[in-house]
């Protein structure tokens, strides 16, 4: 039980890093066959490659809020089994 806020802090700093390492990275672009579909005038390829890239920009958004709200989460845990432990 002693170990419990420390493990919860050294959580919340790992999801904090790995949600800053993240967004350091670019969001999903549009790909070469997106944009040869695009010239093309090939519309349904288009609209089928353009939702596959909205929903991979929304897994990243979802996937960053998850990991920093996680991190808050796991702080609070953290420091209300702070008194706890001893």
């Amino acid at each position: 039980m002693r170990f419990l806020s420390p493990l919860c802090l050294l959580l919340a700093l790992a999801m904090l890093i790995a949600g800053f390492a993240l967004w350091s990275v670019d969001a999903p672009e549009a790909g070469i066959e997106l944009h040869r579909a695009r010239v093309e005038g090939d519309d349904d390829f288009r609209e089928v490659l353009e939702a596959k890239l909205e929903q991979r920009r929304m897994a990243r958004s979802a996937l960053l809020f998850c990991l920093f709200g996680g991190s808050a989460m796991m702080a609070l845990a953290a420091f209300a089994t702070l008194g706890r432990s001893s």
